[in-house]
């Protein structure tokens, strides 16, 4: 028993870096190629993954808000746990007919959750830099006769 949790954590493993490493090599690599190429020539980089697109127009969230690259780097850490976690379930079973079910069963929640999870966190993300930036303005706005003073420009 302990021997098949192991067994089971080792692929875990094994397909969630096979997997990130994949997603890395397309998605960031593909985006710092075309950004170099922008920098001569006019290249689109609006050819956005399918996943952006469902964080942009499914949970709204304002992916120009926050640095490309990291949410693709958020992307790929989700998809390819999303992809290793389903993997791992249906490999649990020995029957081939029974894998397939349960990871056709499995994968529409996995995914929905994992990316609403991410959608929060981002959404979370924006509003806390938003907030940071509005408190510095209002601390400055607050105190400006103040700062003036100390620095001799009154």
């Amino acid at each position: 028993m302990r021997l098949k949790a192991v067994e089971t954590f080792i692929v875990f493993l094994m397909t969630f870096f096979a997997v990130f490493i994949i997603y890395s090599f397309i998605f960031i690599r593909d985006y710092r190629q075309a950004k170099k190429l922008k920098k001569n020539k006019n290249v689109d980089l609006k050819k956005e993954p399918v996943e952006i697109r469902l964080l942009k127009y499914y949970y709204k969230v304002d992916i120009s808000k926050l640095d490309y690259s990291s949410v693709l780097r958020r992307v790929a850490f989700v998809s390819s746990f999303d992809i290793s976690l389903i993997v791992t379930t249906a490999c649990i079973t020995n029957l081939g007919l029974l894998q397939i079910a349960i990871a056709c069963a499995i994968i529409f929640p996995v995914v929905y959750l994992s990316y609403l999870l991410l959608a929060k966190m981002l959404k979370r993300k924006i509003k806390k830099q938003e907030m940071k930036g509005k408190m510095k303005n209002e601390w400055f706005y607050k105190n400006r006769k103040k700062m003036a003073r100390l620095l001799g420009w009154t």
